[in-house]
């Protein structure tokens, strides 16, 4: 079973990328989506699930032991069944849950199912980045506009990403996939489009039915879901900075790449206005 955590620069998306794949997660697998966002979640209201169970109360029964399997017993359940260990709304219930689950979450691989972890905005100091830095398999999710593109870029200069980071694009932009892996050195796995009500409709009707199977959405993440279950593993980046190496030479390569041609980007582009936490 695989478990894949998502981050993100700037916000973008992370929250409606994860409960996508989620929704549209193979159905002969089990799978959980973990909202480990500890700017807090918006699942729970979204959805009208009760304040508990969560990520709180699984902490709290989390202090007295036991082992990963406990998270089921915590979880809701979206319209497909998938379940969802949602994070309280408030941000500092959720930075002081998941730092005491801290242990267990590192042992979500452990679980019977695949794992679908939220980090959210891999900010400084937050419990998100060491989660998300701890899984073998991560995704980075990106506006690709200018500067959604030039704060990645910048942010990851000094960090040992390899081929098992790929990137999610969300909404529209100029710059085509093969372009931003070639400056990036990252896989652009996917192109997901804003799809607010597509994305609406996937907390109350399952993703089989009609309605929503043919939402942009969740085609989009049906297509990326079976790519990551063929192989959860490992992405093959040709060009991408291989493991151990030193990101500092390729941070100037990727400067005069990227910034020169991207300087011109001062048209507005269709379908590319995504809120910034309305989104999450």
């Amino acid at each position: 079973m695989a478990v894949v955590t998502f981050g993100s620069v700037r916000s973008c998306g992370v929250t409606t990328l994860s409960l996508a794949l989620a929704a549209t997660w193979p159905s002969e697998r089990r799978v959980l989506l973990v909202e480990a966002d500890p700017a807090g979640g918006t699942l729970a209201a979204a959805s009208g699930w009760p304040v508990e169970p969560s990520l709180v109360s699984l902490a709290a029964s989390a202090r007295r032991g036991g082992d990963p399997s406990m998270v089921w017993e915590h979880c809701h359940h979206l319209p497909g069944d998938a379940a969802v260990l949602a994070a309280p709304a408030l941000g500092e219930q959720a930075r002081s849950a998941l730092g005491m689950l801290g242990p267990l979450l590192g042992r979500l691989a452990e679980l019977d199912g695949d794992v679908l972890v939220d980090c959210g905005r891999l900010d400084p100091g937050s419990p998100g980045v060491t989660l998300w830095e701890r899984t073998a398999r991560r995704l980075l999710v990106v506006r690709p506009r200018l500067a959604d593109l030039q704060a990645l870029a910048s942010w990851s200069e000094n960090r040992a990403l390899d081929g098992r980071v790929g990137l999610v694009t969300v909404g529209e932009g100029p710059y085509p996939d093969a372009e931003v892996t070639e400056a990036l050195g990252l896989e652009v796995l996917a192109r997901m489009p804003w799809d607010p009500d597509g994305a609406e409709a996937l907390l109350s009707v399952p993703a089989s039915a009609r309605q929503v199977r043919l939402a942009p959405i969740a085609r989009a993440a049906r297509t990326l879901a079976d790519r990551l279950t063929q192989d959860p593993a490992a992405v093959s980046v040709d060009g991408a900075a291989p493991t151990g190496s030193s990101r500092v030479g390729r941070a100037v390569a990727v400067g005069s790449r990227v910034w020169r041609p991207w300087r011109t980007d001062t048209a507005p582009h269709a379908n590319g206005n995504v809120p910034e936490e309305a989104d999450r």
